[in-house]
């Protein structure tokens, strides 16, 4: 089909849109773009051919391998329209917002020339929403149609869900690349329409933030050090950040800086991914992974990611000042350094309790977790999720993604089978009930799981709290920290429980992973 008549259709002077060119080779990205047209739907691209081939799914997909989603293929879009997100202007073709909703890499079953051909492709989505093996199938044409009509199929595997299970659209609203929902990325650009510098509205936030006083982060670190002054700069630091217990965004960069010797070694040199709640725990909050308006790009470290996109990462107490000011009230880390983005160097078995699981088994599974690992020569560490769960964590040796979930996969499954009715690997949450999700799937390249010693947007501002074994029997909850008593327990520690951690390179077990 090329890209004539993708062009044909929009005014480049008058559309954002990129005009586009066909690439000279067939990489293999796919992306998922919401799109609030005269109808909103979403489109589904796939690389082929130099192009993105291009269907609108009007309701968008499901995991419920039952409910075949209309698929109407249109024109082939640029490769370059996988960065698009914006607004295009009314009265242009597709006028309306559009969200990258979804990317990732898609892998074909067969020659996908063949199949695009003959109106059935299978393939494997690895996305950062969508995952597993899907199907497009072309529909016959009904006399006198002009449209050329698919069906996208969810296939049943472990990333399917049930009907009654929740739904991906609903679960995941955001942005994957920017975090934003559509009224956000239709005000940035109104923003931009108006020679304004955009920014994130937000109905609730006083009319006059941009022009309140900046002043300085200077508090007492934990231990002995002396009072510091941060580079970074609050407004309204008094911003209640945990209405519940009082939290202001003053308090927030001063707990930061009271245990940042303690929580440096973990978050420094790592991808990071936030939770932004700008107005507060209780209000609304969205996931970020990716450099955007609203952070202080000037005091962070910038991650260039293959597709273009720049990551987040801190060199310094600074760079996390600038995130609490930018309303961060959790920060996630990737299992691996920016140096290594390819390879993992710590493992996460994230635990989390189903409804009508009490807190003794969660604590009796962290320690069969310990048991496996101990049981193939690899010692782990422990923390607190801050939630209601515990985190096993397994530093190694730098180890391909695959590998390495692979072999996380193998003791989480090990345990199920050894114990039906009390775990499940399954992320569906009608599999949970009664039962502990041993969550291995923390544990690829794009995936997170929550920092040492950050907060959680919960109520009481627990934080996620590494802890020694020997202390697991007497901690009553995994909320049991928080940033009002966190400090107080860091003054009298005599030994960090994580200590070893950074300095311990374990291979996985051959053939285990």
């Amino acid at each position: 089909m090329g890209l004539q008549t993708y062009r044909t259709k929009r005014r480049f002077d008058i559309t954002p849109e990129p005009r586009g060119k066909t690439g000279r080779c067939s990489g293999k990205a796919f992306v998922i773009q919401k799109h609030a047209a005269r109808r909103l739907h979403y489109d589904l691209r796939l690389e082929l051919g130099g192009v993105m081939k291009s269907w609108a799914v009007t309701r968008g997909p499901s995991l419920v391998p039952n409910e075949k989603r209309l698929a109407v293929h249109v024109e082939d879009h640029p490769i370059e329209y996988n960065k698009f997100e914006g607004t295009i202007p009314q009265g242009q073709y597709g006028g309306g917002t559009v969200m990258i909703w979804d990317r990732g890499r898609w892998k074909p079953e067969g020659d996908p020339h063949k199949g695009y051909r003959e109106g059935h492709l299978s393939f494997h989505l690895d996305g950062k929403k969508l995952r597993g093996l899907w199907h497009l199938v072309r529909m016959h044409k009904k006399s006198g149609e002009k449209r050329e009509n698919w069906l996208l199929i969810k296939a049943h595997d472990e990333e399917a869900r049930g009907p009654r299970d929740p739904d991906i659209l609903e679960e995941e609203p955001l942005s994957a690349a920017t975090g934003r929902n559509m009224e956000e990325i239709a005000g940035t650009q109104d923003a931009v329409a108006r020679g304004n510098k955009p920014v994130k509205k937000n109905a609730r936030r006083p009319a006059k933030a941009a022009k309140a006083r900046p002043i300085p982060v200077k508090t007492k670190a934990a231990g002995r050090h002396p009072a510091k002054e941060s580079a970074s700069k609050l407004t309204h630091p008094d911003r209640v950040y945990w209405q519940d217990v009082g939290i202001t965004k003053q308090g927030l960069a001063e707990y930061y800086t009271r245990v940042w010797k303690w929580m440096a070694p973990h978050v420094v040199g790592r991808v990071l991914a936030l939770v932004r709640c700008p107005e507060g725990a209780t209000a609304d909050c969205f996931f970020q992974k990716h450099a955007s308006a609203g952070v202080d790009k000037n005091r962070l470290h910038l991650v260039a990611e293959p597709d273009g996109d720049e990551s987040i990462s801190v060199d310094d107490l600074d760079g996390v000042i600038s995130l609490v000011q930018a309303g961060v009230l959790e920060i996630h880390t990737r299992g691996t350094t920016i140096d290594h983005l390819e390879e993992a160097d710590r493992l996460v078995f994230d635990l989390d309790p189903g409804p009508g699981v009490g807190w003794k088994g969660v604590i009796a599974a962290a320690r069969e977790v310990r048991e496996r690992l101990t049981a193939v020569g690899l010692k782990s560490f422990l923390k607190t999720s801050g939630g209601k769960g515990l985190h096993v964590v397994l530093p190694i040796r730098y180890t391909p993604w695959d590998e390495a979930k692979d072999f996380c996969r193998g003791i989480a499954e090990q345990m199920v089978a050894g114990a039906p009715d009390r775990y499940t690997a399954t992320a569906k949450k009608s599999a949970r009930a009664n039962r502990i999700f041993v969550d291995y799937l923390r544990n690829s390249r794009e995936a997170t799981a929550v920092a040492p010693y950050s907060t959680r947007a919960r109520p009481g501002a627990p934080v996620s709290t590494p802890i020694a074994w020997e202390e697991l029997g007497s901690l009553p909850s995994s909320d049991r920290y928080t940033v009002l008593n966190l400090p107080q327990r860091l003054s009298h520690l005599h030994k960090d429980p994580w200590k070893d951690i950074g300095r311990l390179k374990q291979a996985l077990p051959a053939g285990r992973r």
